[in-house]
């Protein structure tokens, strides 16, 4: 029997936004391995807006990469193809807003429901 040859898979790094005060920073790792999440290799900051840092991110890794991992204010917010964020910055941006929103009312619920089962006795 003869076995098929897997593609190699690429690193795809993980970028992490996040607001500082009145500006966006982000920082770039490698993506957790066995439990272990690696420390920042690369970070800027003093972007005024979320689609000024994509823009950055864009130029800082799109030589290299195709698509990153996207985390805002610590939410894991899905993944991303470069291109888009050169393109549309403002449109990925309005994106990753709404879909950290919803990863924080979704966190924020689900606390609710286990203070209200733990003040019940469940």
């Amino acid at each position: 029997m003869q076995r098929t040859k897997e593609a190699p898979r690429r690193l795809q790094p993980v970028v992490e936004l996040r607001k500082e005060g009145a500006s966006y920073a982000y920082s770039v790792r490698a993506p957790r391995s066995k439990g272990v999440i690696p420390p920042s290799s690369y970070s800027s900051s003093g972007f005024v807006t979320l689609a000024d840092a994509l823009r950055d991110v864009a130029r800082a890794m799109g030589g290299d990469f195709n698509r990153i991992y996207v985390r805002l204010e610590g939410y894991c917010v899905g993944e991303r193809d470069i291109a888009e964020l050169q393109l549309t910055p403002e449109k990925v941006a309005a994106a990753l807003n709404a879909d950290c929103l919803a990863a924080s009312a979704a966190e924020q619920a689900t606390a609710l429901v286990l203070e209200t089962e733990r003040f019940n006795g469940r």
